[in-house]
């Protein structure tokens, strides 16, 4: 892919998504959430490990992002427990850890940190088709934003986020670092 032009990004806290998704809509989702792994695969197999590695005015390096991925993947477990519940408000993700938690990944295996993504994306989309319909209906006050949250949305919001932290590998491997790129 070419270097587009730089344009205006929006940083991930002052995005805006539209809630209201409706069941209709969670099995494409879903398979746009399984396919994260393929273009992270894509995106990163074919680079070398120093590339990889390599941070950019201050910004989380290629496997930081996928290291941020997993990391927050460990999270929803918890969220797919608030659905199956049917409770009124879902958890706080608490991401404190996050830093310590992402320098490890730096010294690990491309390989391994693409399947450890895979597997517990694949993991997390399983338990969001094993919830029954009630649970997948059902809605719940996001804790952060004054947004009542299907199921679908959940898993909008997740694919959404995917997509930025993608966009901000591309910059970084381009040579383009986006300063709010977190």
């Amino acid at each position: 892919m070419q270097n587009t032009p730089e344009i205006q990004f929006t940083p991930w806290e002052k995005r805006t998504l539209s809630f209201g998704r409706g069941i209709d809509e969670l099995p494409v989702l879903l398979e746009r959430m399984l396919g994260t792994a393929a273009r992270l695969m894509d995106l990163a197999a074919h680079e070398p490990i120093e590339r990889l590695s390599l941070r950019r005015q201050g910004s989380w390096s290629v496997l930081e992002h996928i290291g941020h991925l997993i990391h927050l993947q460990d999270r929803m477990d918890e969220r797919v427990d608030d659905y199956a519940a049917q409770r009124s408000c879902l958890c706080r993700i608490d991401l404190s850890d996050q830093e310590r938690i992402l320098s490890g990944f730096t010294s690990r295996a491309l390989g391994d940190v693409l399947e450890e993504f895979r597997l517990k994306r694949v993991y997390f989309v399983e338990r969001i088709q094993g919830l029954d319909p009630g649970a997948m209906r059902h809605q719940a006050l996001h804790p952060c934003r004054p947004d009542r949250m299907s199921v679908s949305d959940m898993v909008l919001y997740l694919a959404e986020h995917d997509d930025h932290h993608m966009v901000l590998m591309r910059k970084l491997l381009q040579g383009n670092a986006i300063l709010s790129g977190r």
